[in-house]
């Protein structure tokens, strides 16, 4: 009989959002991975539940709670990197409170270390990768040796198994079980969505870009899409569901820009109706005016570009492999269609210097954009920065719960050229000089006014760290 499966989903808005300027933008949606994970299990009549400690006030209780009542067999954690800790802790209370139970992680994390994540916690066993058709094979009590993907630990010490190749077939996957969730405990902030509850999707995996500073020890650099056919499938499943808005979690959703235009085309003949967004970033050489409009047509209110640093030869050093002039036409394309534009900037990026950081935050003023958002550059495992950085000496720590992209990286490592007070400081400037503007302050009034958002909008005005 297949081992019952309980999913946990560690708590983390207050490790990761509590002391961030960008505290009042946390997302309330119920978690992607989770859920895409539970369908293959239901798929194979594993009897699953999913545990989102996020939407609880005591995240430990109903742990306990969930496991006494529950009694799961086999229990997986996803987890990121500044997650360790937490993800350490759950796994030691799922220990004391079922003993026999087998406990399984996975995420980038894992994936990027997973010989040291076993070694250092409860775990019992790691995915290395996409787990999808992986788990199932565990919960049915396949014998680990002949299951790939896996790290495990056995008394000889810890064992991994061959790798094979990423899911090839996305068509193939189950539909995700947002069933589990109960989707009407989710809210995001109203300037963040125009319609709750917004739920993830995925069209595709994989970017085939190299950015210095991106892992991609889960889903590689292989494109792997969805076919239009069943993107549509799936947003129809969501909005059945209840889901009122739809955000786009992909690595890159614009690689093949003919098939997004095929998704538009198919939502507008289809007369779908929903507000719909690209949260995750897309990249700024990838798209044309028609797209644009067609997305816009189709129900795109807002998309997020990476654009990262206002330096031509930083956005270099980094293997972004785009330029100034393309971030330009792209938020003037999509102005032109009507969408919102919101700007991803990345600072203490290799190379940086308060110059360049100072044209970061001049790009992201005259890009006059909705919205943008600035993170401090941070060497996640398995990533081209942190290699370098670790074999040049300069990583201070290995504490992860403070590789977090939204505070400052002080004791994190040495950049080759700025202080961390300088970074703080620009990091602050950033903010202030965008979000404080006249002008910005002016038309976000009146959009708030006209969207009936001013009394929430003004709250976290004030709620924000300035």
């Amino acid at each position: 009989m297949p081992l019952r499966t309980l999913l946990i989903i560690p708590s983390f808005n207050e490790l990761i959002y509590r002391r961030s300027k960008v505290k009042a933008g946390v997302p309330g949606s119920p978690p992607a991975a989770p859920a895409v994970l539970a369908g293959q299990l239901l798929a194979e009549n594993i009897e699953t539940r999913i545990l989102d400690l996020n939407i609880h006030n005591a995240p430990i209780l109903e742990l306990q709670r969930v496991i006494g009542e529950f009694k799961p067999k086999l229990v997986g954690i996803t987890f990121t990197t500044p997650l360790f800790a937490t993800m350490k802790e759950i796994a030691e209370n799922v220990r004391n409170l079922s003993p026999s139970a087998i406990i399984i992680g996975g995420g980038p994390h894992a994936s990027a270390m997973p010989q040291e994540t076993l070694a250092s916690t409860e775990l019992d066993i790691v995915v290395i990768g996409e787990g999808d058709f992986i788990l199932p094979l565990v919960a049915k009590g396949s014998p680990l040796d002949q299951i790939p993907n896996l790290a495990y630990k056995t008394t000889d010490g810890i064992k991994i198994t061959p790798r094979t190749d990423f899911v090839r077939e996305m068509d193939s996957l189950a539909f995700p079980a947002w069933q589990l969730y109960d989707i009407q405990k989710y809210r995001s902030p109203r300037f963040m969505v125009r319609n709750n509850p917004a739920g993830w999707i995925e069209t595709s995996r994989g970017c085939p870009f190299d950015c210095c500073y991106c892992n991609k020890s889960v889903f590689g650099r292989t494109f792997r899409p969805k076919s239009p056919e069943h993107v549509i499938i799936d947003m129809e499943h969501m909005l059945a569901l209840g889901f009122k808005e739809l955000h786009i979690v992909d690595d890159m959703f614009t690689t093949d820009v003919d098939r997004v235009k095929n998704i538009c085309r198919m939502i507008i003949n289809k007369g779908l109706k929903f507000t719909w967004a690209t949260v995750t970033g897309i990249r700024v050489d990838r798209g044309d005016q028609e797209m644009f409009d067609l997305m816009a047509k189709a129900g795109c209110y807002r998309v997020y570009f990476g654009i990262e640093s206002g330096n031509q030869q930083i956005i270099n050093n980094i293997g972004k492999d785009i330029s100034i002039g393309q971030v330009r036409n792209a938020v003037r394309m999509a102005r032109t269609a009507g969408i919102e534009t919101t700007g991803f900037f990345v600072l203490a990026l290799p190379g940086d210097t308060e110059k360049t950081m100072q044209e970061t935050i001049d790009l992201a003023v005259s890009l006059d954009l909705d919205f943008a958002k600035v993170s401090i550059m941070t060497p996640l495992p398995a990533t081209r920065i942190y290699k370098q950085l670790e074999a040049q000496g300069r990583l201070k720590t290995k504490d992860w719960t403070m590789y977090n992209l939204y505070m400052p990286a002080n004791q994190l490592y040495v950049h080759d050229n700025l202080d961390w007070d300088k970074v703080n400081i620009y990091f602050n400037r950033f903010y202030r000089r965008f979000y404080l503007r006249p002008s910005f302050i002016w038309k976000r009034f009146c959009k708030s006014l006209m969207a009936g958002t001013l009394i929430s909008d003004i709250g976290y005005f004030v709620h924000t760290r300035w």
